[in-house]
């Protein structure tokens, strides 16, 4: 019963920011290409790009859409190296840029703008264990989360619709994400657990509307 209020919560909760179901690709050779899909508890349709660029470097895209014209896009670079015996670890760095909204039903009231992420992000796992060839991985990102929201009656009531006020503020946002990958040699279903903490630096009276937790399942494939 507590895990079912908990899913209900997550799933109706609307939110601006939400922890993203990004791929940990675990590149560990050049020319390694993974292309990973799928769609998560948090109303979302998700996509992720990983290439092997060199011996050294690898790139990644990732992009999501959900509900309420919600949308979520970045791009990274990182460097990646096999540690034997299956172990790789990956250190990315990158950009992201995104849109979310959020009602009030009390008011009811509107918050709703972009934000921008500046995020490094280290990951580490194993890959093709004997069983089922099996993947996992752990992801920590790091980064500096800036937001630029509108308020309409949202954080305040007015009685005029027209009054609405506009809020840039300033966040730390750490991100850690756990995923396992199941399946054949180059196809496999997987597993994402992503979580989010986000300190405010500014504005510290108005809380922002993020989701402390997401799951992602979906589908990713190795050329």
């Amino acid at each position: 019963m507590i895990f079912q209020l908990a899913v209900g919560f997550i799933v109706t909760s609307c939110v601006v920011y939400h922890p993203q179901t990004s791929d940990i690709p675990l590149i560990n050779e050049k020319n390694d290409l993974r292309i990973d899909a799928g769609i998560s508890l948090i109303p979302s349709a998700y996509a992720t790009i990983s290439y092997g660029l060199t011996q050294k470097i690898a790139v990644q895209t990732f992009g999501s859409i959900g509900s309420d014209e919600k949308y979520y896009f970045q791009g990274a670079v990182g460097y990646f190296k096999d540690l034997g015996r299956q172990k790789v670890m990956e250190i990315y760095g990158g950009f992201g840029y995104g849109y979310g909204e959020v009602t009030d039903n009390v008011h009811p009231g509107f918050l709703f703008g972009n934000y921008q992420l500046y995020f490094t992000q280290f990951n580490f796992g194993k890959v093709e264990c004997a069983f089922a060839n099996f993947d996992f991985g752990f992801a920590l990102k790091a980064g500096y989360l800036y937001t630029d929201l509108t308020e309409k009656n949202y954080y305040d009531y007015y009685p005029i619709d027209e009054i609405s006020n506009e809020y840039f503020d300033s966040n730390l946002l750490l991100e850690p994400t756990i995923i396992g990958r199941i399946g054949g040699k180059k196809l496999k279903f997987n597993l994402k657990l992503g979580s989010c903490w986000i300190y405010k630096f500014t504005d510290r009276t108005n809380h922002f509307p993020y989701s402390y937790i997401n799951v992602g399942l979906g589908l990713n494939c190795k050329f």
